[in-house]
C-alpha cells in the first residue's frame, strides 16, 4: 500500500496499550495490506508465560489500525493468526464509495490512557454503563461488569493470591523493575516500558528506584495498595472468551480497545487489574466464582472517574515497521 497510507495506520496502531508498555509488534507494508507481527523480544515470559497478553496488545494495535483505515476510506478483511506463533493479516482495499467515514472512537484513540490512580467516588449512570456494556461485538468475546459490593468483595481473595504468587516471585519483580522507568530521562530515551510518573511514582532514578522495588515492596504493601485502588474504583470489567487461542486474545484485545476508546469518549478512567487472570491457577478460581468454568476470563479492569496522569511513551514509528 501506499507509504503515506501504511505510515497513518501505523501511527495510530501504536497508541495502544501492552503489558509493561513493551509494544510488542511489527509492521509489515505488503501490497494487499498490512500484516501485523509479534515482537517476541518484547514478550513477558514471566508475568505472560502463554503470550495471551502479548497477542491481546496485538489485538488493540488492530482495532486501532482498523478505525484508522476507515478515515483512508479502506475496507478492511483480518485474517487472525492461527496459533501463538502466528501474526495477523490485514488486507485493505479502497472504498470507492467512502468518504473518509468518521467513527467517533477515531478521535479518542490519542486521548486513550491506562489510568493507575486512585479514582473518586463519583458513580457512573445507567446510560454509562449501557454504553460501555455495548461498545463491541465479537464472536466468542463477552463482558461482565462488576459492581456490587458484594461482587467486588468476593473477588478481593482472588487478587490476593494472585499478588502474593507475584510479588513473591523474584523472576516477576525483576522482569517488572526491568520494564519500569524511574526518571523522565530514562523514560524519553527509552520510549517505552512504565514510566514512574504514570503510576504517581517521584521520579528516583534507576539505582534508587530498583532498590526500593526490590527491598520495600513487598506482597503486603501491593496488597494494601491494590485493595485500596479497588475500594475506589467504581466496577471491574471482565473480558471472557469462549476459546483460549491465539485469535481469540487478539478479538479480547479488540474487544477491550473498544471499552478504552468508548470509556475515553465518556470521560470515565479505566485500568489494568489484571493479576487474577495472569496466574492461571486464580484463572480457574475466577471461572468458578463467575460460574463459568467452560470460558476464560482473560482481562480484568477496574474504572470509575479521576484526573488525568501523564502519558506513556511510544517509540518511533521507524523502530516498528519491517524494512522490506
Amino acid at each position: 500500500m501506499k507509504t503515506d497510507d501504511f505510515n497513518f495506520l501505523v501511527e495510530f496502531a501504536i497508541k495502544a496499550p501492552s503489558g509493561h508498555n513493551t509494544q510488542p509488534w511489527k509492521f509489515e507494508n505488503i501490497d494487499t495490506g498490512i500484516i501485523i507481527h509479534p515482537d517476541f523480544k518484547r514478550a513477558l515470559p514471566v508475568v505472560d508465560a502463554e503470550n495471551y497478553e502479548l497477542y491481546i496488545s496485538l489485538g488493540c494495535a488492530l482495532e486501532n489500525l482498523l478505525l484508522a483505515a476507515k478515515q483512508k476510506d479502506y475496507k478492511c478483511n483480518v485474517q487472525y493468526p492461527e496459533n501463538a506463533a502466528s501474526s495477523i493479516i490485514i488486507d485493505l482495499t479502497k472504498d470507492d464509495a467512502g468518504k473518509g467515514t468518521l467513527d467517533i472512537l477515531f478521535n479518542e484513540i490519542a486521548k486513550r490512557q491506562v489510568t493507575k490512580s486512585k479514582y473518586n467516588d463519583k458513580p457512573l449512570s445507567d446510560d454509562v454503563l449501557e454504553q460501555l456494556g455495548s461498545c463491541f461485538k465479537f464472536e466468542g468475546i463477552s463482558m461482565r461488569i462488576l459492581d456490587s459490593k458484594k461482587d467486588l468483595e468476593n473477588i478481593i481473595p482472588l487478587i490476593i493470591e494472585a499478588n502474593n504468587l507475584q510479588f513473591n516471585n523474584s523472576d516477576f519483580l525483576n522482569e517488572l523493575v526491568h520494564w519500569i522507568r524511574f526518571s523522565k530521562n530514562e523514560a524519553e530515551k527509552k520510549k517505552d516500558g512504565i514510566w514512574s510518573a504514570t503510576m504517581g511514582m517521584p521520579g528516583l532514578g534507576r539505582l534508587l528506584g530498583s532498590l526500593v522495588m526490590k527491598n520495600f515492596v513487598t506482597a503486603k504493601s501491593e496488597e494494601k495498595r491494590l485493595i485500596e485502588l479497588l475500594k475506589h474504583s467504581q466496577g471491574l470489567a471482565i473480558f471472557i472468551s469462549d476459546t483460549n487461542n491465539a485469535e481469540a486474545w487478539v478479538k479480547t484485545g479488540q474487544a477491550f480497545q473498544r471499552f478504552g476508546l468508548t470509556a475515553t469518549h465518556l470521560g470515565v478512567c479505566h485500568a489494568h487489574f489484571n493479576m487474577p487472570c495472569e496466574e492461571i491457577v486464580v484463572r480457574q478460581k475466577l471461572a468458578k466464582e463467575l460460574g463459568i468454568e467452560n470460558k476464560h476470563p482473560l482481562l480484568l479492569i477496574r474504572y470509575g472517574y479521576a484526573e488525568r496522569m501523564p502519558y506513556s511513551y511510544r517509540r518511533n514509528i521507524e523502530k516498528v515497521i519491517i524494512k522490506s
